[in-house]
């Protein structure tokens, strides 16, 4: 009996195995870019006298994602990229900026990848979609915040051998920073308290190596 089970679980391992390599496995890629954009605006000028907003520099930035075929055109993904970075204050007396302080934002997104079917050599163009959180920490005597954020994106793979690839892709990864109340009015004298979202807008160009296996 327990051979039987061994040779069992030996053939479900095999099955799985061949299952994997027929939708293409697993691709691993490291990637290197360059994130730009992201500020948040300081609307309440008794709390933040000197600076009207805060501004993140324009920076490269670095990761990985690792991603898995779920069917011939879909395959999901975990991506995570790191961007180190400066934050710099807008001033409210001459609109000036202030370098205030270091610090480092990392992004952790699970996303949904779609293309075509596979073409062999050929350039193959792929959206991408997907949500998670990002985690701030200056290089300050500050908290360390973690926020909700989304992406949106697409870009080209290219398979140079079966096994190796280049990506290249462009993104927009907003991250959320907080709600705020505005009051709306219709010019019909109705009014309404209307939730305001507020998201630092990046975006982010980055290449990288696919190792597939």
């Amino acid at each position: 009996m327990t051979k039987a089970i061994r040779v069992l679980q030996v053939l479900t391992l095999l099955s799985v195995a061949s299952s994997l390599q027929a939708q293409g496995g697993f691709e691993l890629t490291p990637t290197v870019g360059y994130r730009f954009g992201g500020s948040i605006d300081l609307t309440n000028p008794a709390l933040n006298p000197v600076f009207k907003s805060l501004h993140f520099e324009s920076n490269p930035s670095y990761g990985v994602a690792l991603n898995h075929s779920v069917h011939d055109n879909v395959r999901v993904e975990f991506q995570w990229s790191r961007q180190d970075t400066h934050i710099d204050g807008r001033s409210r007396a001459n609109n000036s900026n202030t370098r205030l302080f270091g610090a480092y934002l990392d992004q952790y997104h699970f996303n949904f990848m779609f293309h075509a079917a596979e073409m062999g050599n050929h350039p193959q163009l792929f959206f991408v979609g997907g949500l998670g959180f990002s985690t701030f920490e200056p290089r300050a005597h500050l908290d360390t915040k973690t926020q909700f954020s989304f992406e949106v994106g697409g870009g080209v793979k290219y398979f140079f051998f079966p096994h190796l690839g280049l990506r290249l892709e462009a993104k927009w990864t907003p991250t959320y920073v907080k709600s705020s109340e505005e009051l709306f009015c219709n010019g019909f004298n109705e009014c309404y308290a209307v939730s305001n979202h507020e998201y630092a807008q990046q975006g982010e160009v980055s290449s990288g190596i696919i190792i597939r296996f």
